[in-house]
């Protein structure tokens, strides 16, 4: 009962969130780009088997991504970036998936095996 509580409230909260980032970015940012980030930031958590902390990382995850669009000498230029033709992947989604493949592993990063850096 309670997961479908919170999965029920979850449009509400975004809504609200959205609202929120509006009004805070209202200066810099038009209400599109604003609608369009959160979006953008939800959509990868829509299918979270537990929904109680999405609206938390979709609001941190958004004001990442709009201060980094504030920044940018014209905001409203597409958000997304260009295919590089696998799978309709982007280029920034294959170099996340490399860095996390590589997270936590400096072997993978320089060529050395572990074994070089183990203590003896």
């Amino acid at each position: 009962m309670g997961a479908n509580t919170v999965e029920a409230a979850l449009p509400d909260t975004l809504q609200k969130l959205t609202d929120h980032l509006t009004a805070s970015y209202a200066d810099l940012l038009p209400a599109a780009v604003v609608r369009e980030v959160v979006q953008d930031c939800y959509q990868p958590l829509s299918n979270a088997r537990i929904a109680n902390y999405v609206p938390i990382l979709v609001e941190h995850n958004s004001r990442t991504k709009l201060r980094q669009l504030a920044r940018r000498p014209d905001p409203t230029a597409p958000l997304r970036e260009e295919s590089d033709g696998t799978r309709g992947h982007s280029a920034t989604t294959a170099l996340k998936r490399l860095r996390s493949a590589f997270r936590g592993r400096p072997d993978a990063i320089s060529g050395t095996s572990r074994a070089a850096h183990t203590p003896r």
